[in-house]
């Protein structure tokens, strides 16, 4: 009796709990099934505490937009934090316009989305952080708002749109030399995409296009260095004042003498800011002692050289007041490698052959390297390789090479190749002009089977006419270039091949 006396009463419990429970979920469900029956603008115009963001979409049309059927999220500010926003906004409906779009975004994110930080991209181009149930600084007050044609987030602050750092620079070239510098770096190029096809090339089938069709404009620190107005991408971006830019510009210029002085400081000036800008985002939390930019150059940070710092939309700025790098790094060894070659010749005009490009072990580190090889025996007297670099700069090099010398098969099926006798091999760099008259020549022996450098002796530049900013080379551009040429001598001694071979070579900079 007891126990269908508690079987009845388990039941009753059950079918009240399952009542409530019931009733509960019609509650939800209807007020799911309202929200989803609405718009955004729908929900927007009913709340009170957005009845200033309501009027403001009216004023610029974007409530056309959020009544449509397309998916957005808005980041709504109530009424007391659009009061904050400055008449010159309010009153200009362009500038309001671009205000509210920095608040939606094109597609659907939840609280949920944020977990880890994300920067969503927001109707006017910007993207915007969105984490922990913040939007920017901005608290989101009340979130997940789930509508038929999107979410909506309320807000207690409306978060305007930030230039980036690219609109940093230009805004500020006036104040910053370093800007105005980066600011001048504009050339006219013809874009072929948009220039006008005015024939094709006979001989070598390319497009000739109309001369001043297509032209548009580059800025060659955005091509060469970072586009810094890249709203997808994060940077930090480091400005010296006057004194400190001026300070690096002329410690820099020794490395790049020319006849012409506007040169000189023009290369001094890009070496100085192509390591300002370094990829992504440095807050003053977590700053390193120093920043590595995109050349491998670390650039100092010194909070006590902070000046003042700038949030933009793609990332941070810092004015220092000045920021020493280290030259052996801002001016690197340079490393020529011998499976390169820009041309392959012989002083009488013969016909060169068994080149050997190869794949090889370094025996005793393990480590794989690739060089050239050219297997010319008695008849190879004065065959040459020929290799082309802008990258030395006016400045005292010790040049070095390892030159692996070795008899080997070749892997083709042929006979051995190469030789047990110790080579002779002679190094010359000069000007990329002909006659070529170098300034560095040497004659130096190629031991068997050698993995070491071998240090050859000084070469010293004197003068650097290139202007490294300019977008492309012009024929005058050659002034810079040196002239590289691993050579074989005249003569042998008996028994002993002229055969040429290189792995790479050195030259490193003395401070």
């Amino acid at each position: 009796m007891r126990s269908t006396t508690k079987y009845i009463l388990l039941v009753a419990l059950i079918a009240v709990t399952g009542m409530w429970s019931c009733k509960k979920w019609d509650e939800h469900n209807a007020v799911k099934q309202q929200s989803l029956n609405e718009t955004l603008l729908d929900q927007i115009n009913k709340n009170a505490s957005l009845s200033k963001f309501s009027e403001y979409l009216t004023k610029t049309g974007l409530d056309k937009v959020l009544s449509s059927s397309k998916n957005y999220t808005v980041f709504a500010p109530v009424n007391e934090a659009l009061a904050a926003l400055p008449a010159a906004v309010t009153n200009d409906t362009a500038k309001l316009k671009a205000v509210l779009q920095n608040m939606i975004a094109s597609q659907q994110f939840f609280t949920s989305n944020a977990t880890d930080s994300i920067r969503v991209a927001m109707l006017n181009g910007k993207r915007v952080f969105f984490y922990n149930k913040k939007f920017d600084d901005a608290n989101i007050t009340q979130a997940d708002i789930f509508v038929r044609n999107g979410v909506l987030h309320i807000i207690d602050k409306a978060i305007s749109p930030l230039p980036n750092v690219w609109d940093y620079v230009v805004s500020s070239k006036d104040v910053y030399a370093q800007n105005a510098y980066i600011a001048s770096l504009n050339f006219l190029l013809q874009d072929p995409s948009k220039a006008e096809l005015d024939s094709i090339n006979p001989i070598t089938g390319d497009s000739v296009y109309k001369p001043n069709t297509g032209m548009v404009v580059v800025n060659t620190f955005k091509t060469k260095v970072s586009d810094i107005a890249n709203e997808d991408s994060l940077f930090t971006y480091i400005i010296l004042a006057n004194s400190g830019f001026n300070s690096e510009v002329d410690r820099t210029k020794p490395f790049f003498k020319s006849s012409v002085a506007s040169v000189a400081t023009n290369n001094a000036s890009f070496f100085v800011v192509k390591d300002l800008a370094i990829s992504g985002l440095y807050t003053p939390s977590n700053l390193p002692a120093a920043l590595l930019s995109k050349f491998n150059v670390h650039v100092p940070i010194s909070p006590s050289k902070i000046i003042e710092s700038h949030k933009v939309s793609n990332g941070i700025v810092y004015v220092l007041s000045d920021a020493a790098c280290d030259l052996s790094e801002k001016i690197p060894a340079l490393k020529v490698e011998g499976e390169n070659p820009g041309s392959i010749a012989n002083a009488d005009n013969k016909y060169t052959t068994k080149i050997f490009f190869r794949d090889r072990m370094n025996t005793l580190t393990g480590v794989p390297f690739k060089d050239i090889y050219l297997n010319l025996g008695s008849s190879g007297a004065n065959y040459y390789v020929d290799y082309f670099t802008n990258g030395l700069f006016t400045a005292k090099y010790k040049v070095y090479w390892v030159a692996f010398n070795d008899k080997t098969i070749s892997g083709q099926g042929d006979d051995p190749y190469g030789t047990d006798s110790t080579l002779q091999q002679i190094l010359q760099v000069g000007d990329y002009a002909r006659p070529f008259a170098p300034s560095l020549d040497v004659q130096v022996a190629v031991k068997p089977r050698n993995y070491n450098e071998v240090y050859l002796g000084e070469y010293t530049n004197t003068s650097y006419d290139f202007v490294i900013s300019k977008p492309v080379a012009t024929v005058s551009d050659t002034l810079a270039i040196k002239r590289i040429r691993l050579k074989a001598p005249a003569t042998a001694a008996t028994g002993v091949p002229l055969n040429l071979t290189l792995d790479y070579l050195k030259f490193v900079p003395s401070f």
